[in-house]
């Protein structure tokens, strides 16, 4: 068995789609699906590895039998016969400078086998040479090719979901300050709340394209002007990020925040059903395939609903059964942050925090909620009862808020918890995870979390893949028996929203609302500001559709007393 990461996985299959298309061989919809399972395995927040173990590979957009058949080869053996095959013939460089943004198929196979170049520095050192004109490369070629490369060279990692939607929003306040905008957003995987994101694309309804684009090009984020049309235009950012700009007149602004939402898989199968139903759906309105009449959709709402559908939520829409359920208006009511009555895990200056716990329920409470629980780090060093005092002195000067005598506690390597029972009885939720042993077998691992799952102090099970976004991947779980455990025992799966754990991804949200599995959106805050990072947790959750029912911390105080209170064995 090989490890992949979703990184490598989908360079591979771009460069496979890339293959196709320098060879002239396969046609438009086989490149296609290469291209929306690349795009698929790069924006999702689970590990195509674990998707393979578990057999769910054909869950990811445009995995069809045949590419999850030349997956499976590739992950068992370490290659893909059929891949190899493909890339035989095209040059290790060119598949390098497919990297570079704006650099295509075509011109980098041509920059490899005419120009001659080896490496993006070879592909430098040609540029400042003026060699590559001899090979058919023209002034303004050469100057987009330098600024790609410097592009590429500047954005070595994806950015976290909160950093994208910071320069977005930063951007889109900037363009607001003019009248001329009625409305922006921003489009792609930002707005649909993937937990990376790639590059920031922005959109705005105006009846004055043109000044739009000019105040665009000049905000005081820009360092320099790479493309400026009548409707478009892109910039590169000081530091170092480019941003695409679409604008749209208000009568088919609808339209066009639909098709650049995305995603390109969600957008194929609509443009599928809505042919069916005599539509043509671009970015540029709905058009009556008989008639050639273009309807006017000034809202998202006005597209889904002249096709006869509900609205999908940008964070569904992946194709993973959103446009059915929407087209049989039964499409399930998403969590939502005003759901939440109150925050399942958080740390305060008794281990790894930095504010008191008044310091922490007081903020809490500031937000709207009725609990939190204050779930330190069992260190051995922890002043336990101390620590109880201080929270059940709290709670005794309120008459609402109420904080939960709570504690994460470390599952060992030897599958056992880090601190005796009698210590855990004292508190009313204990929350398990692993912090160490991440290279344990995958048998192992899920040793450890089930018997974290059985233990009758034990309520939920946080961060529960131990990933870190950019850091190191999950660590393997066996989640078929991990599901079945928690629905056993009664249990707790988290969905830790702090920004670099994400955690569950999505999909294993998904799955786990299938099987009816409680769940609980946290921040995971060490601070007070940490507690305003909900949002994230929320937007995780809803992408992997969880709703209100499921998830513990959206109900009330009293009802959720009463579940943790109960004996955790069935």
């Amino acid at each position: 068995m090989s490890s992949f990461t979703n990184a490598q996985v989908a360079e591979l299959l771009s460069q496979v789609a890339a293959a196709y298309q320098i060879k002239g061989i396969g046609n438009v919809f086989q490149v296609r699906a290469y291209e929306n399972a690349a795009t698929a395995i790069e924006h999702s927040t689970s590990e195509v590895s674990d998707l393979w173990q578990e057999g769910h590979l054909q869950d990811i957009p445009g995995v069809g039998p045949a590419l999850n058949e030349y997956l499976n080869e590739l992950f068992t053996t370490g290659k893909a016969s059929h891949f190899e095959e493909v890339l035989r013939g095209i040059p290790d460089s060119a598949l390098v400078f497919l990297n570079i943004p704006g650099v295509g198929p075509e011109t980098a196979f041509k920059l490899a086998q005419e120009g001659g170049a080896t490496s993006i520095e070879d592909l430098k050192s040609k540029i400042a040479s003026r060699t590559l004109k001899e090979a058919g490369f023209s002034d303004k070629a050469l100057t987009n090719l330098q600024r790609g490369i410097s592009q590429l060279q500047s954005l070595s990692t994806r950015l976290l979901l909160p950093q994208a939607m910071e320069i977005a929003d930063e951007l889109i306040r900037g363009l607001k300050e003019d009248s001329s905008v009625l409305e922006a957003y921003p489009l792609g995987s930002v707005r649909r709340m993937v937990a990376t994101v790639g590059d920031i694309d922005l959109a705005v309804s105006t009846k004055d394209a043109k000044k739009v684009i000019e105040i665009f090009t000049h905000l005081p984020q820009v360092r320099d002007i790479t493309d400026q049309g009548t409707e478009k235009a892109s910039v590169v950012l000081k530091n170092g990020l480019q941003i695409d700009l679409l604008t749209s007149n208000p009568e088919h602004f609808g339209s066009a925040l639909q098709h650049f939402t995305g995603s390109k898989a969600h957008n194929i199968h609509l443009r599928e059903y809505s042919r069916e139903l005599g539509w043509s759906i671009s970015e540029h309105g709905l058009k009556n395939l008989k008639t050639g009449t273009v309807f006017e959709a000034r809202s998202e709402d006005d597209v889904y609903e002249k096709l006869g559908m509900q609205v999908p939520p940008p964070e569904l829409r992946e194709d993973t059964g959103e446009i059915e359920l929407a087209i049989a208006h039964q499409l399930p009511r998403l969590i939502t942050q005003s759901d939440l009555r109150g925050d399942m895990h958080t740390h305060t200056a008794y281990s790894d925090g930095q504010d008191s716990i008044s310091e922490m329920a007081e903020a809490a409470s500031k937000l709207g909620y009725s609990y939190m629980a204050s779930t330190d780090h069992s260190y051995p060093n922890l002043d336990f009862d101390k620590r109880l005092k201080d929270i059940e002195d709290y709670n005794y000067s309120l008459k609402i808020f109420r904080v939960i005598k709570g504690l994460e506690v470390n599952i060992t390597t030897e599958s056992k918890l880090q601190v005796p029972d009698k210590i855990l009885a004292k508190h009313e939720f204990n929350t398990a995870s692993i912090h160490s042993g991440f290279a344990q077998s995958k048998e192992v691992l899920t040793e450890r979390v089930i018997m974290a799952l059985g233990h009758p102090l034990i309520s939920m099970i946080s961060h529960p893949t131990g990933r870190l976004l950019g850091e190191r991947p999950g660590y393997e779980l066996d989640w078929e028996k991990v599901f079945n455990s928690a629905l056993q025992y009664d249990k707790i799966l988290e969905i830790d929203g702090f920004p670099n754990r994400s955690d569950l991804p999505d999909q294993l949200i998904r799955q786990a609302v299938k099987r009816g599995i409680k769940l609980s959106i946290d921040t995971d805050a060490h601070q007070t500001a940490h507690l305003t990072l909900m949002n994230f947790g929320v937007a995780l959750a809803r992408r992997g559709w969880a709703t209100p029912d499921l998830v513990v911390n959206a109900w009330p105080q009293d009802k959720l007393l009463k579940y943790l209170a109960q004996p955790r064995i069935k």
